[in-house]
């Protein structure tokens, strides 16, 4: 059975929203005392989506004891900061993942608000609500690096697929967290335009979902993709491609359609299992992180 058809209806009223903010970007995990932590991107409402993201985004922790019910706000983890810092404007993109004994978040941020210094750093903590320590210094990466996805390999080394801000994307490889990616491979994808990546093993091999920008995988403009590949290099279209189409169904039978489905972003089990799917949605400029159970793929 494909990703798409394992996909199950959403419980109303689940998910991430805050009143006079645009919400985006969820990346979840569960913690040790069994709640979920989702970290998560936004910027006040009046500085219009998604314009307002470039100068006034931060990241906030989010938390729920059940996924079925909303995730409460409970603080800013990356807010803005001096601006002598590379993410002293915002901060964007959470992935939030545990390796070792530790937190890895993940994400872009910009000193100024401009496209052209985003860059990718990792903040570390020992908890998920304690203090987080910010990279005072990116990554040492292309410019315009953003959209990071990481994963763990097998071999303990890490790997990610980012993108530049002409839709270039590429993977790379660090030998460890802490240390420097070397890129592997530079626009993975140049017969079309993809972003929003999220990495993962499956199966002994690597699987992606992302945003599909100009419908050239799954004809469908903003759909979500799902590829393939056994290096993490070189990729190929899973069977059926589609990961997610933009209509939101919900387990009472209401189903909405949203303008933008984005982020897309898995939480698993202790076991590896995916369980379920969050994502940016926008419907008439209202803007939170829906959440999807997904059925044991």
């Amino acid at each position: 059975m494909s990703f798409f058809e394992k996909l199950q209806p959403a419980v109303p009223g689940s998910g991430f929203s805050m009143e006079g903010y645009h919400i985006w970007c969820g990346s979840a995990i569960r913690g040790e005392d069994g709640k979920y932590y989702l970290f998560a991107s936004r910027w006040p409402r009046e500085t219009r989506f998604p314009q307002g993201y470039m100068f006034h985004s931060e990241i906030v922790l989010a938390v729920t004891d059940d996924l079925t019910k909303p995730f409460e706000y409970v603080k800013t983890i990356i807010g803005q900061r001096d601006r002598k810092y590379w993410d002293g404007q915002m901060a964007h993109n959470p992935q939030i993942m545990k390796i070792g004994d530790e937190y890895a978040l993940f994400y872009i941020g910009c000193c100024d608000g401009t496209p052209g210094t985003r860059a990718i750093g990792c903040a570390r903590a020992k908890e998920l609500t304690g203090e987080w320590i910010r990279p005072d210094q990116p990554l040492r990466l292309p410019p315009n690096a953003n959209n990071p996805a990481v994963c763990p390999a097998p071999d303990g080394s890490l790997m990610m697929i980012f993108r530049d801000g002409s839709l270039h994307v590429s993977s790379a490889r660090a030998e460890k967290l802490g240390e420097e990616f070397e890129v592997l491979k530079y626009d993975l994808f140049p017969q079309t335009a993809l972003e929003d990546f999220f990495l993962f093993r499956k199966d002994g091999h690597w699987e992606m979902l992302l945003e599909d920008n100009r419908a050239g995988l799954t004809g469908h403009e903003r759909f979500g993709a799902h590829l393939i590949s056994e290096d993490c290099v070189n990729w190929r279209t899973a069977d059926p491609v589609i990961a997610y189409d933009h209509t939101l169904r919900y387990n009472d039978g209401t189903c909405l359609q949203a303008e933008r489905r984005e982020r897309p972003q898995l939480l698993f089990n202790e076991q590896g299992e995916a369980i379920a799917l969050f994502n940016g949605v926008l419907i008439d400029d209202r803007t939170w992180n829906f959440v999807q159970p997904v059925n044991r793929y």
